[in-house]
């Protein structure tokens, strides 16, 4: 599924909403954001098709005939090694086969790069937060800026996180993400509550990418 067709526009706007009333108890800038996955995972297909190969050989040897070759002999390891293929790039069969760390670094790695991309350090009290849900990997991660980093304590956003990838989990994404950037709304306000002077400095939309 694309990330862009996660959410009706009705349900993007309900969300962009949510962001607009979130920030207006707060100088912060918060940004939801929703991909289709946070890394290609080439090496699963790779090592799909390399055990495929292998498993086909190993047959073609095992149930070949003992004088000579055949043709069919011969295209077992290829017919192994793209049947490899194919299954590895199935998503609930890909999910599998990636390990927790990896996922984890892939997410990390990608947030890192959409709060750089997105302009969220460039706020001017360093109060930007991103919302991040990637879908393939069914995992959600909250990466806020220093200015608000020097003011709450680990684990903040763990509340957050949950939120929304339950929310996910049941169907009710938009729900979620709703709640999630008010949560996070909440606690700004806390510590960064909206000044005189304030201005949006940041989009108030639901960002989607693959």
């Amino acid at each position: 599924m694309r990330a862009k067709k996660y959410f009706t526009a009705n349900e993007q706007e309900k969300i962009r909403q949510a962001v607009a009333a979130a920030e207006q108890r707060t100088s912060g800038e918060i940004v939801p954001m929703i991909i289709g996955a946070s890394s290609s995972y080439t090496e699963v297909e790779l090592a799909g098709l390399i055990v495929g190969l292998v498993t086909g050989a190993a047959a073609a040897l095992f149930f070949g005939y003992s004088w000579g070759v055949t043709d069919w002999e011969l295209a077992w390891p290829l017919l192994g090694a793209g049947l490899g293929f194919i299954l590895c790039r199935i998503p609930s069969i890909k999910r599998r086969l990636i390990s927790n760390a990896r996922i984890d670094e892939a997410v990390h790695l990608r947030s890192l790069a959409a709060f750089i991309a997105h302009g969220l350090h460039y706020t001017r009290a360093h109060t930007g937060i991103l919302i991040l849900a990637s879908h393939f990997e069914h995992r959600v991660e909250v990466l806020a800026d220093r200015g608000i980093n020097e003011k709450v304590t680990p684990g903040t956003w763990d509340e957050v996180v949950q939120i929304l990838t339950s929310g996910l989990k049941s169907g009710n994404g938009c729900d979620a993400f709703c709640a999630a950037i008010g949560r996070c709304g909440d606690t700004l306000a806390a510590h960064f509550p909206r000044r005189p002077d304030d201005r949006d400095e940041l989009a108030d939309k639901l960002v989607t990418e693959e």
